[in-house]
This record gives structure tokens, sequence and C-alpha cells, in this order.
């Protein structure tokens, strides 16, 4: 029955379901980012929330400020975060996206206070650090995909009035945790995804690219051969693989610069 309620209003262009104001549908709506079932949780639940708030502009600032707390609450962004493989992880990165949904309105409206924008930016980072379970996708139960859920996140951190060079050097830091923390090779473009706030802060100027370089300098090169240690090199060199061609892409850094870092991780390349 839920279905076919947020299908008809797929049907009808958004529009708000009878006898519910814009408040009430958006949190109806909210309680289904932690089902099992992606078609209600992704295809349904999410798309709508992303209509309503990024393209209809639901709700007043006041309203999304109340909503931005809750998604980053220890019952939404935080939920049972110290299970490694559980069904919950659905609702922390489907939090995540909706974190993400209101930071962009934010960007476009600036209705969130300093502190209030802080608050969330320090939560993003902690759950960067926390997070467990970093499954793409689960068989029968649709898309976890916590690192690239929350890189959307993080991107909109990076373009926010209240970000400077130092709230960027704690993001490059929690970005860089997904990248070290990851328990397996990354299979469904998670890299891509963490490169792109990492791109934003160059594009932005907020970030010099001699500075980008000089961070990427510091990550340590894994020394031990076994499986955790390879995981981890093979996904640092996918990483910045995909953040040169990106920036290079955009014009931004020098290929010899960058050519530098990624001959550190590839042992092909390496000069004896």
């Amino acid at each position: 029955m839920l279905k076919e309620q947020l299908y008809e209003i797929i049907r009808h262009d958004y529009a708000l379901p009878k006898g519910l104001d814009e408040f009430e549908a958006v949190q109806q709506v909210i309680g289904v980012l932690g089902s099992t079932d992606a078609e209600l949780r992704d295809e349904l639940g999410y798309r709508i929330l992303a209509n309503w708030l990024v393209r209809k502009n639901f709700l007043t600032g006041s309203q999304l400020s109340v909503i931005l707390e809750q998604a980053i609450s220890d019952e939404m962004l935080f939920d049972k975060i110290d299970e490694a493989e559980s069904d919950h992880v659905f609702k922390r990165t489907f939090s995540a996206l909706l974190i993400a949904l209101i930071l962009i309105r934010d960007n476009r409206e600036e209705f969130l206070s300093e502190a209030a924008f802080f608050q969330a930016f320090e939560r993003i980072g902690l759950y960067c650090r926390l997070e467990k379970d970093y499954r793409s996708y689960v068989e029968g139960k649709g898309w976890a995909h916590g690192p690239a859920h929350i890189s959307d996140a993080i991107d909109e951190c990076v373009r926010h009035r209240f970000t400077g060079p130092d709230e960027c050097a704690k993001l490059w830091e929690g970005l860089l945790h997904l990248i070290e923390g990851a328990p397996q090779v990354y299979d469904a473009e998670e890299d891509e995804r963490i490169t792109i706030p990492i791109i934003a802060m160059v594009e932005s100027g907020k970030v010099p690219f001699s500075t980008l370089c000089e961070w990427l300098e510091r990550i340590e090169l894994p020394s031990e051969k076994d499986l955790i240690s390879m995981t981890r090199r093979i996904n640092i060199k996918h990483f910045i693989r995909c953040l040169t061609f990106g920036l290079l892409a955009k014009g931004l850094g020098k290929v010899e610069d960058l050519m530098i870092i990624e001959r550190k991780f590839n042992p092909l390349l390496q000069v004896e």
C-alpha cells in the first residue's frame, strides 16, 4: 500500500498527498530511508525527497534546519554504527544523502546558522571515522554505498560559505580515512565519488594545487605484504588515478606533479 501511495506522488508530478502539509509529508517519506527494500528506499523514497527538497523547494529554512538536526542524529546517520555489516547501514547511508540535499538548498538560500552548519560538519567527519560497513551493492537489498553517499554530503560542505582552507583540510582527512580504511578493494566507483569534493576544493580556489600535492605526498606507502596492505595500496592507487584524471579534465594541476604521486603507489612505474 505504501509503495502505491509513493508511486501516486510521482505520477502526479510529486504533488503532496491530500491531507498532509509539506513537513508532515517529508517526515513520512524520511521514514522509509532505512528500509531494506531498495525500490521503496531508493527508487521511491529518496527520489521523492530529492524532488521535493531540491526541485520543488519544499520546506522553509527553519524546517530544513530541523530535518538536518534529525539527519545527523544518533538515530539516523549514526544508527548502530558500531555494526560492521547489518541492515542498519541503509538508514545511515541514506541519511547522508538527505544531509546532502539539505546542504544543496543551504548553498542556494543560506538559511543555516554558522553553529548549525559546523554541528553537521563535525558529525560528517565523525561518520567518516566511525563507519565500518563499506559494502556497495547488497544482494537483494540494493545500494548501501556509504563512502559514496557521504562524499556527496562532503562535496556540499566544500562548496559552503563557511568552509575555508582549514575546513577543507579536515574534510580531506575524512575522505582519506574512507580510502585507507576500506577492508576491500572498491568495486563500484566509490573512489570516483570520493575525488569529487577534493577536485572541488582546488576548483573553488580554497585549496591550492600545491597544497593538495603536499597532502598526497604525506600518504604513507604500505610496507607489509599482507592482504590488508595490498587492499589499501590498490585503493590509494585507484583513488590517485581518479583524482589525476579529474583534475586534468578540468585543467587543474600539472601532469608531472601528479605523476610523481602516481609513481609512489604504482610499483610498475617506480624507478629501480
